[in-house]
C-alpha cells in the first residue's frame, strides 16, 4: 500500500510539474525566436523574380466537401478508437471489481472510457472552448440513453420485468462515470489550454521518467540499508549520494524517450493531436490502474492493464483511421497550401484566429507562415522543443540562399497518419524573411492576411500587401478586417485591385468561420 501511495503522488506530481515545465519552455522558446530574429544579417536576399502561375483555380474538387467529410471521418476515428481500446478495459475493471458480466455495466463502463474522445476530436477539429462543453452535455445524455436502453434490453432477455425503477440507471451511470473519471478530467483540464498543448506530451513523458528517480532511490535506499553488505555504502554515500545515483541513469533514460518522441515525431509516425491523444489515454489508463491498485491490491493486473492498453491505442487508433479511409494514397499531390500573414505584435487576437483558421485548414492542406513569438506556443512541435533543449534553435532559422532553397525544398506536404497536414513555420531574420515571404507566396493556392490593426501608424505590413498585389490574383487573397483598420491605407498599399479581394470582416473570436469559408471560395475561384 505505501508503494502504490508513493507511485500515485509521483504519478500526480508529475502531471502538476509538467503545468509548470511547460510554461517555462513556452517563455524560453519564445525568447529564443525573438532574439533569433533580432540578429541582423549584412546583405539582404534578392526577392525573387515570377509571378503566380496558376490561376485557373485550385482542380482538386469540392473543398468545402473534402473538409466536412474529414470532420465526420476524424471524429468517428477517435470514438471508436477508444471504444475499441476502452472495451477491454472495462472488462478487466468488472473482472476486478467483481461487478459480475453484465453487458450493461460493460456498455456503461466503456461509454465512460468513451469521454475521452471528445478532448480529442476537439483538438484535431479545433472546436472552441463552448462548443466542447456543449459536446460534453450531449454525450453524457446520449450515453445515460443508451445504458438505459441497454438495461431494459438486458431486463427483458434475462425474462426479468421493466419498471420505472430501471430510471436508476441514469443517476448511477453519472455516478460510475465520476468515479472513473474525475482525476483523468483533471489531468485533462490541466493541459486542455492551448498554449500548453504542443509541449505537455514531451514534457509529460520526459518527467514521468525522470521523477520515477526519488521513488527509486528510496526503495533503493531501503532494500540497501536491509542488507550487511548494504549499510556501509548507505552511511557513505548519503541519501543525497543514492539519489544522484538513481537520477542520473533515470535521466539518460528520460533523454532518450525525448528524442525518441521528436525523432518519431520529424518521421511521421503519429501527429501533434495523436502525441496529446495518447498522453490523455495515457493519463486516464494510468488513474484506472492506480484504482486496481490501491483499492484492490492488484499489483500485477493493474500493470499487465496499464501496459496492454499503452501498447494497444496506437495501433488500433491507426487500423481506424486507415478503414474510414481518413488518410489516403496520392493526397499529398492534390492538397491546396495556405499562406497565413499577420499584423505583428497582436498576439491575442492573432492567436485566436490561428486556431481557427489554420486548424481548420489542415484538414484539407498544409499551411505555410512566417515564425514569430505571437504564434509560438501554438506551431512549437517535438522537434522544436528538442532543438531548444539542445541550444540548435538557430537551426530553424533561414540565413542564406542556400538555406532558403533547401527549407523550401523540404516544405512538408503530406498529410500526417490522422489525415491532418502539418504546418510549415519559416524562422527569419531582418535581411531574409523578405524573400522567403515572397517565395511562400509564390506557392500558395490561397492566402489570408490579417490586417486590423493596420494604420497610418502601424503600417509594417506595406511589403506584404505590396507584394500579394504583385504577384498573386486578387481572387486568391482573403484579408481580415475590422474597425481598426484603416481602409485608406490598406487601399495605398494594394493598389486599385483591392475590389477584387475577398475582405472578411471579424470582430470577434467566433466569426473567425466566415474566413475560413471565403478562403475556401478563394481556393477554387
Amino acid at each position: 500500500m505505501t508503494n502504490s501511495s508513493e507511485l500515485s503522488v509521483h504519478f500526480i506530481n508529475s502531471v502538476l510539474v509538467t503545468v509548470v515545465v511547460a510554461l517555462f519552455v513556452l517563455w524560453r522558446y519564445r525568447q529564443a525566436i525573438l532574439g533569433g530574429m533580432m540578429q541582423g544579417d549584412s546583405v539582404a536576399l534578392p526577392l525573387p523574380g515570377g509571378t503566380e502561375q496558376a490561376l485557373a483555380g485550385w482542380p482538386g474538387g469540392d473543398l468545402p466537401a473534402r473538409e466536412h467529410a474529414m470532420r465526420r471521418r476524424i471524429a468517428a476515428a477517435w470514438l471508436l478508437t477508444t471504444a475499441i481500446c476502452g472495451l477491454p478495459m472495462a472488462i478487466a475493471y468488472m473482472s476486478v471489481a467483481n461487478m459480475g458480466l453484465s453487458p450493461t455495466y460493460a456498455l456503461g463502463l466503456t461509454l465512460c472510457y468513451m469521454v475521452a474522445a471528445l478532448p480529442m476530436i476537439a483538438v484535431s477539429l479545433a472546436w472552441p472552448t463552448l462548443r466542447m462543453v456543449g459536446a460534453f452535455v450531449a454525450m453524457m445524455l446520449c450515453c445515460a440513453a443508451l445504458v438505459l436502453v441497454a438495461g431494459m434490453i438486458e431486463r427483458s432477455m434475462a425474462g426479468r420485468p421493466v419498471s420505472w425503477r430501471i430510471l436508476g440507471l441514469i443517476p448511477l451511470f453519472g455516478e460510475l462515470a465520476w468515479n472513473q473519471l474525475w482525476m483523468a478530467g483533471l489531468f485533462w483540464l490541466m493541459s486542455w489550454p492551448v498554449r500548453l498543448r504542443g509541449v505537455v506530451p514531451i514534457t509529460f513523458a520526459a518527467l514521468l521518467v525522470f521523477g520515477f528517480a526519488p521513488f527509486a532511490g528510496s526503495r533503493l535506499t531501503a532494500a540497501l540499508a536491509a542488507t550487511e553488505f548494504g549499510t556501509p555504502w548507505v552511511l557513505t554515500l548519503g541519501l543525497n549520494g543514492i539519489f544522484v545515483l538513481i537520477a542520473l541513469p533515470v535521466g539518460w533514460l528520460a533523454w532518450l524517450r525525448l528524442r525518441k518522441l521528436a525523432g518519431d515525431y520529424e518521421a511521421k509516425r503519429f501527429s501533434d493531436a495523436q502525441l496529446l491523444a495518447r498522453t490523455w489515454w495515457l493519463m486516464l489508463v494510468v488513474t484506472i490502474g492506480f484504482d486496481i491498485l490501491i483499492a484492490r491490491e492488484r499489483l500485477l493486473f493493474a500493470l499487465l492493464l496499464v501496459a496492454g492498453e499503452i501498447l494497444l491505442f496506437a495501433p488500433v487508433n491507426r487500423w481506424v483511421l486507415q478503414r474510414l479511409g481518413v488518410v489516403r494514397g496520392g493526397e499529398a499531390r492534390h492538397a491546396p497550401t495556405l499562406l497565413l500573414l499577420r499584423v505583428f505584435g497582436y498576439t491575442a487576437r492573432t492567436e485566436r484566429l490561428f486556431d481557427r483558421v489554420a486548424a481548420r485548414w489542415r484538414l484539407i492542406g498544409p499551411v505555410t507562415m512566417i515564425a514569430a513569438p505571437d504564434v509560438t506556443a501554438r506551431t512549437i512541435d517535438a522537434g522544436d522543443y528538442l532543438r531548444w533543449l539542445t541550444g540548435r534553435v538557430d537551426e530553424l532559422f533561414v540565413t542564406s540562399r542556400a538555406g532558403l532553397d533547401a527549407r523550401l525544398a523540404a516544405l512538408d506536404l503530406n498529410p500526417d497518419p490522422d489525415g491532418r497536414f502539418r504546418i510549415n513555420e519559416f524562422c527569419c531574420r531582418d535581411a531574409t524573411w523578405q524573400a522567403t515571404v515572397v517565395e511562400l507566396m509564390l506557392r500558395a493556392d490561397a492566402v489570408i492576411m490579417d490586417v486590423r490593426g493596420i494604420t497610418q501608424a502601424r503600417r509594417g505590413c506595406e511589403f506584404e500587401l505590396q507584394q500579394l498585389a504583385q504577384r498573386l490574383a486578387p481572387q486568391r487573397l482573403v484579408l481580415v478586417v475590422d474597425g481598426t483598420t484603416d481602409r485608406a491605407v490598406l487601399q495605398a498599399a494594394f493598389g486599385p485591385g483591392l475590389s477584387e479581394v475577398r475582405l472578411v470582416e471579424v470582430r470577434y473570436s467566433r466569426e473567425a468561420d466566415r474566413a475560413f469559408s471565403a478562403l475556401l471560395e478563394a481556393a477554387v475561384s
